[in-house]
């Protein structure tokens, strides 16, 4: 039954169409950068698209983990999926249990990055953690 999730995604080039229709069959609204024909472009262009689009930029992009300090005002936010394995299964697995536990609230404007144990934010430059999970 696909969930009545509020997350807006906008996926880079990075993260894998076959996560997308996943994430598609849980009921996720996320659009892939490849559907609007946008690859080959910047990291930068793909931050600024998804805010346009007004959509939380989920990549597996780890250079983001390098924006902390960007200037992140007024963006939707970006999630940074970075498991053990980025293979679509493992992907689906970790975005399956966590994003459920990451609002619209609580991505504007920040960066969060889930691994497969753990969701830390950082908003502003302070890190927090959101949670701890366990993937089976």
């Amino acid at each position: 039954m696909p969930s009545k999730s509020r997350l807006q995604l906008y996926a880079d080039e990075c993260f894998p169409v076959t996560s997308v229709t996943h994430l598609k069959s849980l009921g996720y609204s996320i659009i892939h950068a490849y559907d609007l024909k946008l690859t080959g472009k910047s990291d930068k262009f793909h931050f600024k698209q998804s805010q346009k689009l007004s959509r939380i930029l989920i990549t597996l992009d780890r250079d983001f983990l390098y924006y902390k300090q960007a200037s992140s005002n007024g963006h939707p936010g970006v999630i940074v999926i970075s498991g053990s394995s980025t293979t679509p299964p493992c992907i689906n697995s970790i975005c399956q249990k966590a994003l459920p536990k990451v609002s619209p609230k609580s991505a504007s404007e920040s960066l969060i990055i889930i691994t497969s144990s753990q969701i830390t934010k950082t908003k502003h430059g302070i890190i927090s953690e959101i949670s701890n999970f366990r993937i089976k």
